[in-house]
């Protein structure tokens, strides 16, 4: 159970509301997963519609925190779950990222490089060596429950790793921004 402190907690960055209409609520989250202790950056974006509901917001809405904290107490069973979707997506672009590499022949050494930053991957677990969870992300909420989990991963260091998560099952795979772009 997640100390309801915790959101009191939370840095409101008002700054974008001139330009997206929007607040976001952020912090770090600490806790463990999959045996390794995570930290993540947590961002709640809520929707106002003027700049004065601003000053009578204090946490994220009621159902922002009870998918957060849905999440957290489920968090080892989702994320086999996605493990398993972006196994399943690394298997599809793997040997695209493995023929942009650039290997000098005279040089062994990247292609060691290049095998450790795009390894040959045959079971959804080996990921855990090469994907490291870093934020959450919730907007304001809709019917369903939505949220986009962002990872660093070794083979697009520049762009990341992004799942959209649809009531706790994760639905599309891509990098870190774009999985926000399929709304």
């Amino acid at each position: 159970m997640i100390d309801p402190s915790w959101y009191t907690q939370l840095t409101l960055e008002d700054d974008a509301y001139d330009v997206t209409e929007e607040v976001t609520f952020e912090g770090d989250y600490i806790f463990q997963l999959m045996g390794q202790q995570v930290v993540m950056q947590v961002e709640f974006i809520q929707a106002i519609d003027n700049e004065e509901e601003i000053e009578h917001l204090t946490a994220p809405s009621i159902e922002q925190q009870q998918i957060w904290e849905h999440y957290i107490e489920h968090s080892e069973y989702i994320q086999q779950h996605v493990l398993q979707i972006v196994f399943e997506h690394y298997q599809k672009i793997e040997e695209r990222y493995r023929q942009a590499w650039q290997i000098d022949p005279q040089d062994p050494a990247t292609i060691q490089e290049r095998d450790q930053s795009i390894p040959y991957i045959t079971q959804p677990e080996q990921l855990k060596a090469y994907i490291t969870l870093q934020g959450f992300l919730i907007k304001e909420t809709s019917a369903e429950a939505t949220y986009y989990l962002n990872f660093h991963c070794t083979w697009d260091t520049e762009h990341g790793l992004g799942v959209k998560v649809v009531d706790h099952q994760p639905v599309h795979v891509s990098t870190f921004y774009t999985a926000y772009d399929i709304d």
